[in-house]
């Protein structure tokens, strides 16, 4: 008599009550899952490169771009027409480093196409109206939408009003009238802000690409233990073991946390290391970054770099392939990335709601260090709160996506 052998279905293992959970086979998962993504050495090692990297190389961009600046101010070359119709104008040029260049031909459309920063053009009776008393007139040609020239054309600008300012206090001496007369009214500025809330407001980029070190340090490993792992077909016999979903849940998520913390600190040391190492005090920028404001980013950035491995895990478990759940999660992630554009283009003063927000709030906490503010109890609250709130509706969606079969189907 032939025995029939019904064919076995590896069955998931259902999802365990609270009494059933064990440290041990949660530690024992989250050591299988870290030394899993620590076998490819290359794709870790690029993934935390490239986040690492970021920060001093903005550094050294806006370093190089505004000593770039610095540089083209300090050796300007001013182009004017009709130059020999203001030569005490030429001479107060001159006076301030500056060399001229008299008479550009084609100016109007060299200066359109970027040629030229600018022009100055005196008007040809500009001696005879100064000597009338009339007003005589200068024309200062630029384009306004092209970044580089605005800081040349500025400069120029503010030594005509300077130039012009001066001759009329001339002239109401030599008329005997008080220059005090044509100023009736004095206005003063004073600046409150200190010296590391001037700084960064030159250094706002620092806030934003820490946050994007959190959010881009975690998805390759997001993705490799979950749509990864159903590609290559090795989810399933690890389903099967005596493992709960709830232990390889918070296995998975500790291992990906784990990459995503060392992304993050290896982000701050990088930022740390070119601040220090470039010289700002050569742009005029009052900024220092030392152990509190180091303290208070990964104060601020843990529980973040926490929460996003969650949320990532959650979106690579619902995609049916790893290209599917690397174009959902990296959408995800640019649109995430738009959030602190609220902090950025607000001119009102923040809501108390603002920190409550996630990634604005964790932006505008960020800069809040940066400036050496005093941080609100309910702010820290809302850093540990939203996070962790996150957090824990992404992992039960994540566990509850493991504990389906329908995953294993391709469903």
């Amino acid at each position: 008599m032939t025995t029939v052998v019904e064919p076995t279905v590896a069955t998931i293992h259902p999802t365990p009550k609270a009494a059933d959970f064990s440290w041990a086979r949660w530690l024992v998962v989250t050591q299988k899952e870290f030394t899993d993504l620590l076998r490819d050495r290359k794709s870790i090692f690029w993934a935390l490169f490239a986040v690492a990297i970021s920060g001093p190389l903005m550094v050294g961009l806006m370093y190089w771009l505004t000593t770039a600046v610095m540089d083209r101010v300090d050796k300007l070359t001013v182009p004017i027409v009709n130059a020999q119709f203001a030569p005490d104008l030429v001479r107060t040029i001159e006076r301030q480093g500056m060399k001229i260049d008299a008479d550009p031909p084609d100016y109007e459309s060299r200066v359109k196409s970027g040629e030229l920063d600018f022009a100055l053009v005196v008007d040809t009776d500009f001696t005879e109206s100064l000597a009338a008393g009339r007003p005589a007139r200068i024309t200062l040609i630029t384009e306004r939408s092209r970044d580089r020239s605005a800081p040349l054309a500025g400069r120029v600008s503010s030594v005509l009003n300077a130039w012009a300012n001066q001759m009329g206090r001339e002239r109401l001496i030599l008329r005997g009238v008080s220059p005090v007369l044509a100023h009736p009214v004095q206005v003063e500025e004073l600046d409150l802000a200190t010296p590391e809330q001037r700084g960064s407001r030159l250094l706002q980029f620092m806030s934003f690409y820490a946050l994007f070190a959190g959010l881009m340090g975690a998805i390759a490993a997001a993705l490799d233990v979950t749509a990864g792992e159903r590609e290559r077909q090795t989810l399933e016999p690890l389903l099967t073991t005596p493992v709960t979903t709830l232990e390889l849940t918070l296995g998975k998520w500790l291992a990906v946390t784990g990459i995503n913390l060392i992304a993050v600190t290896t982000s701050l040391l990088g930022f740390v290391l070119s601040l220090h190492l470039v010289p700002l005090d050569r742009l005029g920028l009052p900024f220092t970054f030392g152990l509190a404001e180091y303290a208070g980013f990964m104060a601020v950035l843990t529980p973040f770099a926490c929460m996003v491995p969650a949320v990532l895990l959650a979106f690579g478990a619902a995609g049916k392939t790893a290209k599917e759940a690397q174009s959902s999660l990296q959408m995800g992630v640019s649109l995430i990335g738009l959030l602190p554009l609220m902090s950025m283009v607000r001119q009102t003063r923040a809501p108390w709601w603002d920190a409550w927000v996630p990634v604005n709030g964790q932006y505008a906490v960020l800069n809040k260090v940066l400036r050496a503010e005093t941080i609100a109890t309910h702010e820290w609250a809302a850093m540990l709160a939203i996070p962790a709130l996150i957090g824990v509706v992404a992992l039960y969606a994540l566990s509850r996506r493991l504990g389906d079969e329908r995953m294993l189907a391709g469903r």
